[in-house]
């Protein structure tokens, strides 16, 4: 079993390493589009950036919590609480914005009439990337609620005699 701080490091490296990586390919495809597209291929491609941007945001969290120095029992209660609430968060928020760009992509991919906005090359890679993301959301947020055990004080002071 890995410790708490050693579980932070390890869900603030994944998520904010592929948070990194995900947005540039998330945002290629937006300038790549002709002007003459549906606006809702863009609401498309923002819902995927939004899941990358909940990624990296939960990565900058769990990073706060590996870099903790544990003050008071009590307050180290409540922010390792609160981080668990924010990975659950950004958990769940990926997989909605996710799946509605997922709704909304391929029915817009057509474009103007028989047009592909971008190509079908384009398309999937964002597809995957968006998978991609959901996957390292859920797996940082299973990681760390499991290794920050609710009632987690990763510092306890041995008591004088």
């Amino acid at each position: 079993m890995i410790s708490g701080r050693r579980a932070a490091g390890w869900a603030a490296g994944i998520s904010l390493s592929w948070g990194l990586v995900a947005a540039p390919v998330l945002i290629g495809p937006t300038f790549a589009t002709p002007s003459g597209a549906n606006p809702f291929f863009y609401f498309g491609l923002c819902f995927f950036g939004g899941a990358a941007f909940s990624v990296l945001l939960g990565g900058i969290g769990a990073l706060f919590a590996r870099d903790r120095t544990p003050v008071l029992p009590a307050l180290d209660i409540e922010f390792f609480a609160g981080i668990r609430r924010l990975m659950l968060a950004m958990s769940c928020r990926t997989v909605v914005m996710d799946a509605l760009g997922l709704l909304l992509l391929p029915r817009t991919a057509r474009g103007v009439g028989d047009t592909t906005p971008v190509g079908t090359g384009i398309v999937v890679v964002a597809l995957v990337v968006a998978a991609t993301t959901a996957t390292c959301a859920a797996l940082s947020a299973i990681v760390l609620r499991r290794h920050i055990p609710r009632g987690f004080v990763p510092f306890r002071p041995i008591p004088r005699r």
